[in-house]
């Protein structure tokens, strides 16, 4: 059984508040756990990518962690997403700010 922890909660509480049609609909096609537990895991992920690997600051690194999850794309949750390898490694490009 997959564990949810507290950032699962945390998404699934931010979902129920802020995306409830999405909640329903997963909840309808009996997917809401699968896709409380991707978004926690891909987060994590990011998580440590962001801050072990790129070296940036954790708040900076959240704020753009919890963007992946807070309004999740629609695309996001399609029934062929899983945790493959392929899915997994699919991040968002970070971009540094520049000057002028």
């Amino acid at each position: 059984m997959k564990e949810r922890t507290a950032l699962g909660v945390a998404i699934l509480k931010h979902w129920r508040e802020n995306c409830p049609q999405m909640v329903r609909d997963l909840e309808k096609e009996n997917r809401l756990e699968l896709a409380v537990f991707e978004a926690q895991e891909k987060t994590g992920d990011l998580l440590y990518e962001l801050v072990s690997v790129r070296r940036m600051n954790y708040q900076d690194a959240w704020e753009l962690a919890a963007q992946e999850w807070a309004l999740p794309q629609s695309g996001d949750l399609q029934p062929e997403a899983s945790l493959s390898t392929s899915s997994r490694n699919r991040r968002p490009r970070l971009r540094r700010e520049t000057s002028g």
